[in-house]
């Protein structure tokens, strides 16, 4: 696969949603020093800056986002220049049933342009969570593999692309399945608030770094 960050790889159409929250971002500022949590709602529902005790931190998280979507709002963030990006995507990208190498591409294509944008911006790529679709998404059903497939080729491919890999999946996934947690969840996709506290202690060695 080769990657380019001027194609766009997977379809977008914001919805108003998506919109609001871009034009909220809009009078927000982001500087040189900050560290940026990018990415859909897993990103967006929780607050960062309190729970890591780091007042630098932005939640620029969109409940619905996919991998095109932050695409679509990367340079209002790089332009500045922040110190660090951690991004966390492609669920949604999942259960809208593009493959899972096309999300691992689209991801890929993306983290180079920001490169591109900012080279000096280290940048955190988080593996996509489990899920356990029995709850309420039965967009994801049978999907399992699929998010194991992004996860390998990320990680694969991070030393190549100048980012950093951080493993949740397995700090998050059930004994013997591939299923979320009961704890971290109540709908077998969001975080509860025990997810996002092991989601903090395993981000604290790379905010400290």
């Amino acid at each position: 696969m080769s990657y380019d960050e001027n194609i766009s790889i997977l379809p977008f159409e914001p919805d108003d949603l998506y919109r609001r929250r871009v034009s909220h971002f809009a009078h927000l500022d982001v500087h040189c020093d900050d560290i940026v949590m990018l990415g859909d709602s897993l990103i967006n529902c929780c607050e960062w800056h309190e729970l890591l005790g780091d007042t630098r931190i932005k939640n620029r998280g969109i409940n619905g986002d996919t991998v095109e979507g932050v695409r679509y709002r990367t340079p209002t963030i790089m332009n500045c220049h922040p110190d660090k990006v951690f991004i966390m995507v492609g669920i949604n990208d999942v259960s809208h049933n593009i493959s899972p190498e096309d999300i691992a591409r689209s991801i890929v294509s993306l983290i180079d342009y920001m490169h591109s944008l900012s080279p000096a911006t280290r940048i955190y790529v988080h593996s996509l969570l489990p899920f356990d679709a029995s709850y309420h998404y039965s967009s994801l059903a049978g999907k399992e593999e699929d998010v194991l497939i992004v996860n390998r080729v990320l990680q694969e491919l991070s030393q190549q692309h100048r980012y950093t890999f951080i493993d949740m999946y397995s700090h998050f996934t059930a004994p013997s399945t591939q299923l979320l947690a009961a704890p971290y969840t109540t709908d077998g996709l969001h975080l509860t608030g025990s997810g996002y506290a092991l989601w903090a202690q395993l981000l604290q060695p790379y905010i400290a770094e």
